[in-house]
C-alpha cells in the first residue's frame, strides 16, 4: 500500500467547536461501537504535492505540530476510515433564532479493511455486515445517509488512484464510501472536550493522540 505507519494514532482536537465537533463525536462513536475499527481518523483534507515531477492527490490528516500525514490504505492495519468534508457548508433557509447559527455540511466517509484479519473465521466477503453496523452507528446519532459506493472508483474518487494498488479493494481487502450530512443547531456553542474515559477507550484500541492546543 501506499503508507505503512506501523502503529498509526489519530489525531483528536482539544476543543472541537461547530462541525468539527460533530465529526469528532462520530470519530469517537464509532471506535467505541465497532470493534472491528482499528483506527478511527476525523475530518481528513485533500493535500496536493509533487512526486516525481507529477501532481498528485492524497488524504491528510493535521498530525499536530504542522505535520500532515496521509491516511491511504495501510497495510499494517485491520483497519481505518476518516471522515472528508465537502464545501459549501450550508445554512438551512428558515430563519434562525437570534445568537443561533444552524449550519449543515455534507461529508465523505471512507472505510478500508483487511476482511481476514477481522474475522479470519468467514471465508467469505462480508463487506455488507461491517456497512450495516457502520450505519447504524450513523443512524443512532441522527445522521443523514445519502449515498454510499463500494467500487474503487468511486471510493477513492478525488485522490491519485495511482498511489493505490489495483487490488485495493479485492479479497481481502474492502472498502466503501457513504456520503452523509451533518447538522448542527447552534455553530456558536463551545462543545467540551472528550471525557478522559473516551480518551482511555481510545488509547486501548491503538489509537489517538490529543492535539496540542
Amino acid at each position: 500500500m501506499a503508507v505503512s505507519y506501523l502503529t498509526p494514532d489519530a489525531p483528536i482536537l482539544p476543543y472541537a467547536i461547530g462541525l468539527d465537533a460533530e465529526i469528532q463525536k462520530l470519530q469517537l462513536k464509532l471506535i467505541e461501537r465497532l470493534n472491528w475499527l482499528q483506527v478511527s481518523y476525523g475530518k481528513a483534507y485533500r493535500h496536493s504535492e509533487v512526486r516525481d515531477s507529477k501532481k498528485v492527490y492524497l488524504p491528510k490528516v493535521y498530525d499536530g505540530g504542522g505535520e500532515y500525514r496521509d491516511v491511504l490504505p495501510n497495510d499494517n492495519v485491520v483497519s481505518q476510515s476518516f471522515f472528508l468534508s465537502k464545501d459549501p457548508i450550508s445554512v438551512p433557509g428558515s430563519e434562525p433564532a437570534i445568537g443561533s447559527v444552524p449550519l449543515t455540511q455534507s461529508l465523505d466517509y471512507i472505510f478500508w479493511g483487511n476482511l481476514t484479519l477481522i474475522d479470519e473465521s468467514k471465508p467469505y466477503r462480508f463487506e455488507a455486515e461491517l456497512l450495516r453496523e457502520v450505519l447504524e452507528v450513523f443512524n443512532s446519532q441522527g445522521v443523514l445517509v445519502q449515498r454510499i459506493y463500494t467500487t474503487p472508483e468511486e471510493v477513492f474518487r478525488g485522490f491519485t488512484v495511482e498511489m493505490i494498488k489495483d487490488k485495493v479493494l479485492q479479497h481481502p481487502y474492502v472498502g466503501f464510501r457513504i456520503q452523509i450530512d451533518v447538522n448542527i443547531s447552534n455553530a456558536l456553542c463551545t462543545v467540551p472536550p472528550p471525557s478522559d474515559k473516551e480518551n482511555l477507550l481510545a488509547l486501548r484500541r491503538g489509537g489517538f493522540l490529543r492535539l496540542r492546543s
